[in-house]
Order: C-alpha cells, then structure tokens, then sequence
C-alpha cells in the first residue's frame, strides 16, 4: 500500500517565496542588461556626436527609443514582483539588495552619460549655427567688396 503525501501548506508557502525570490532576481538581472546595453549605446552616441555622423546618431537614438521602453516595461513588471518579495522576505536576503544597489549606480551612471551627450550636441549644434551663420554672410561681403566703383576708360 503505498500512502500519498500532500503538500502542506508551509511547504506551497516556502516554495512560493523561492519562486518569488527567482523571479524577481531573473527580472533585476533583465534590467542590468538592458542598462548595460543603454550605457553601450550612450557610449556609441558620444562617439557619433565627436565624429558628427548624423545618421548614425540617429539611428542611434531610435535604438535608445526602444531600450528605454524595454526598461520600462520591465520597471512594470518588477514592481509587483517587489511587493510580493517584501512581504515574503521581510528581512532582506542577501542578493536582491546587491542587484539593486548596482542597478542604482547603473542608473546614476546612464543619468550623468545621457546628459553628457546632451551637452555635446547642444555644442555640436551651436558650432553648426555660427558655421552657417558666417556662410550665409560670405558671398554678400565678396561681392560688395568686388564691386568697382570707378572705371577709367582714358586708356
């Protein structure tokens, strides 16, 4: 006679509170590649901005359009995870406060690259204005400066 054994229910609770816990490690984990990979581009976007390759940096910020909603449809994601983690950890285990701790620093890093980058295109551009500026003041100052004003016509 073989006796069947029913899970109880601290052993559905404790496996519920693991698959919590993986869950949102895998998740966290998500969202340093994706920060991983924004601080590539951001890199890459720099790199763009030196050269002044617009199509590339174009390009580019398409990319970052679509990491940045990647990032956010994760941040949604994690959120409920969270709260489930918070009441089923009520003290901290040992691996989620390290990834976000990282994913804070990530953070601040993409933060302090992103507005990196906007201060060089908004340089970039002002150069391109004075660029165009003088030339669309050059050939007026030729041309005047051309101009004969007197012609001797004794020889």
């Amino acid at each position: 006679m073989r006796t069947i054994m029913m899970p109880t229910s601290t052993t559905n609770s404790a496996e519920q509170k693991v698959a919590i816990l993986k869950r949102l490690r895998e998740m966290l984990r998500q969202q340093r590649e994706k920060l991983q990979g924004y601080l590539r581009l951001l890199e890459q976007e720099e790199k763009s901005i030196h050269r002044g390759d617009a199509e590339s940096l174009l390009a580019q910020v398409e990319m970052e359009k679509s990491i940045i909603a990647d990032i956010f449809a994760l941040k949604k994601v994690i959120q409920p995870l969270e709260s489930l983690y918070q009441s089923a950890y009520p003290r901290a285990e040992e691996t989620v406060p390290k990834l976000r701790a990282t994913l804070e620093k990530m953070g601040e890093q993409v933060i302090a690259h992103n507005a990196k980058n906007r201060a060089l295109l908004r340089d970039r551009m002002e150069e391109l204005r004075v660029e165009i500026a003088s030339l669309r003041s050059w050939p007026k100052s030729t041309f005047r400066e051309a101009a004969p004003r007197l012609v001797d016509i004794s020889t």
